[in-house]
């Protein structure tokens, strides 16, 4: 079975919304698919009951896409 294919900066700017080009090409760089990164998204907006609710934590490239979108939020607005 072939494995699926990277999300492309078109479906990553579909998932996280309005977001600058660097973002988005850290995340395609992750070789992400749609799946973890809409996964990743999920994770990093919602609440913390996700992951007793699901009794486990974001892995894979999930984690590093989570990780990406939480040091952007970090970072101050340079506008």
């Amino acid at each position: 079975m072939p494995q699926p294919a990277p999300a492309t900066a078109t479906e990553i700017a579909a998932i996280i919304g309005t977001a600058d080009d660097d973002l988005v090409m850290r995340i395609v760089a992750t070789g992400a698919t749609t799946a973890e990164v809409l996964e990743a998204f999920t994770w990093f907006s919602a609440d913390d009951q996700l992951g007793t609710e699901l009794e486990r934590g974001p892995r894979g490239a999930v984690t590093r896409v989570y990780e990406i979108l939480k040091r952007e939020e970090a970072e101050p607005d340079e506008r």
